[in-house]
This record gives structure tokens, C-alpha cells and sequence, in this order.
């Protein structure tokens, strides 16, 4: 596998780089993948509200996942610009939320007084005009935590099919598409390093043309609906060698 780390710092430069990333595949879906990761963790939720409209019938049918994270975690606190979500949140007797701003000048103390040692930032850079500075920021602010970060991937099967019969499939409130290579381009520039990249259905399969998606995700995980990075800030692991 060629090493591609000094592409994503800018050391090297390509027009047109072949690359054959290593991705992971689970069978399982986002929120069950994330829900085992995060526990016995102390979680830091990034943009937990979801769309807030949804909440509380997320909220009823098992299905929100800032539920499920406070449920498996040692302890989760998540935090959204978005004050309507928090005051949602918290009239349906969730307690664990905020409304945060992660550039005012308080957040780095908030941040730093709940101590996560993990930073969960699930399908919310693709939202932002300036991903790579959101990021750094969390990094600045945390130094020394792990970081999953997850999006929609550019590459998936499911765009694949659709863009075929010349439709693109969009949330309305994207700014972009990533694939494998530009999510950890975007995680160089925030200076966080990948330690695993790894690809999972964005919801379980209910019916026949999902399982036999699935089937072929797992068989190429490179058309997974969902990219996941574990990630760490550049130095902090002396294990750490080079992008693959």
C-alpha cells in the first residue's frame, strides 16, 4: 500500500493519484457502530440535535442518537449552536446538553472542565463552510482525546445507482461530498492524524435491496454509505506511522 501521508500535508502533489484506501467494514449500522464505540467512553457529542423537528419521535422510537450514546457511555455531554434542539432536548428530560459555540472565547474552559476522552463528531462537516477549522478548534480546545468523525461518502453505492439515472440524492443543508481520501485531507489540515478509516450502512437492512447492498459494501468497503475515522491530534500517538 503507498504510503500517503505527504499528500495530505501538501509535502507532495499528484493530478492524478491512485489511491486503494483500507477501509474497515462493519455489518452493522452507524448508531450501532457508534453506540460500541462509545462505551464506558466519556463523550463529547458534536452537534447532537439532529434535525429538531425530529426529536421527539426519534426520541420515542428508539432511534436518536444522542439517546442511545448517553445510554452506552460512562458519561455524554453534547453540545449544538442550535438553542431550539437544547431546549427540545431538555423538555423530553435530557439534561447532558448545551448550547455551545465551540469559537467563543468560554468554550475552551467548558470544554476542558467536562474532560471527554472522546470527541464524537457524527455527520456534521459536511453542514460546514469551513470543516477543517471546525475541527482544529475541537483539537485545540482538547488535545488530548480520540476523535470519531463521520459523513456521508462521495463513493457510496447508493449514489452510484442513483447518479446513473442522472439524479444526485442531496440533504439540502450539505456544502459537500467526501470521499476516503478528502475526509482525512480535511483531518490533516485540523491537525488530526487517521488511525483506522473504516465504512458501515447509514441505517439496518429492511429489505431485499438493502441486504443485497449491503452484501456488496462489505465485499468493497470503498462504496460503504458511511465513512468513520478514528482519529488522533498529529504527535499525541507514538504509535502512530503513516496514512495508509
Amino acid at each position: 500500500m503507498k504510503q500517503i501521508d505527504s499528500y495530505l500535508t501538501g509535502q507532495s502533489f499528484s493530478d492524478d493519484l491512485s489511491y486503494r484506501p483500507q477501509i474497515i467494514s462493519h455489518s452493522q449500522a452507524r448508531g450501532d457502530v457508534l453506540v460500541q464505540w462509545v462505551t464506558g467512553r466519556r463523550v463529547l457529542h458534536v452537534g447532537f440535535a439532529d434535525h429538531v423537528p425530529l426529536i421527539a419521535s426519534r426520541v420515542a422510537d428508539g432511534s436518536w442518537l444522542h439517546a442511545r450514546l448517553t445510554a452506552s457511555a460512562a458519561a455524554c455531554l453534547g453540545i449544538d449552536i442550535n438553542a431550539q434542539a437544547v431546549t427540545t432536548a431538555r423538555g423530553l428530560g435530557f439534561e447532558n446538553v448545551r448550547e455551545l459555540d465551540i469559537f467563543s472565547p468560554q468554550a475552551a474552559d467548558v470544554l476542558a472542565e467536562f474532560g471527554p476522552d472522546l470527541v464524537l463528531v457524527p455527520d456534521v462537516i459536511e453542514h460546514l463552510s469551513d470543516p477543517a477549522s471546525f475541527l482544529r478548534r475541537l483539537a485545540q480546545c482538547l488535545p488530548s482525546a480520540e476523535f470519531v468523525v463521520t459523513v456521508p461518502n462521495a463513493l457510496s453505492l447508493r449514489n452510484a445507482v442513483q447518479a446513473l439515472g442522472g439524479v444526485e440524492r442531496i440533504n439540502t443543508d450539505h456544502r459537500a461530498w467526501f470521499s476516503p481520501f478528502t475526509l482525512l485531507k480535511v483531518l490533516a489540515d485540523a491537525g488530526l492524524q487517521s488511525q483506522s478509516l473504516h465504512g458501515c450502512a447509514v441505517f439496518a437492512s429492511g429489505s431485499l435491496k438493502g441486504r443485497l447492498l449491503r452484501a456488496l459494501t462489505q465485499r468493497n468497503p470503498i462504496w460503504s454509505d458511511v465513512l468513520l475515522v478514528r482519529a488522533k491530534q498529529l504527535g499525541s500517538d507514538p504509535n502512530y506511522h503513516n496514512y495508509q
